[in-house]
């Protein structure tokens, strides 16, 4: 299955900053939804837990 490379943030330890990363996703399957995202937000909540603030980050 033919992936593609999509731009997404995220962090790789609890301790690093969120950085822009290059992630592949699997293709658009024909029941899929295909959307264009022109703005998001981060939620505090997302930052604890990429931090593991809460224990139990995987």
């Amino acid at each position: 299955m033919e992936k593609t490379q999509v731009k997404a943030y995220g962090t790789e330890a609890a301790e690093a900053s969120l950085q822009q990363l290059s992630i592949g996703r699997r293709a658009v399957m024909p029941k899929d939804v295909e959307i264009d995202i022109l703005f998001c937000g981060v939620c505090h909540s997302d930052l604890h837990t990429a931090r593991n603030d809460w224990g139990g980050t995987v």
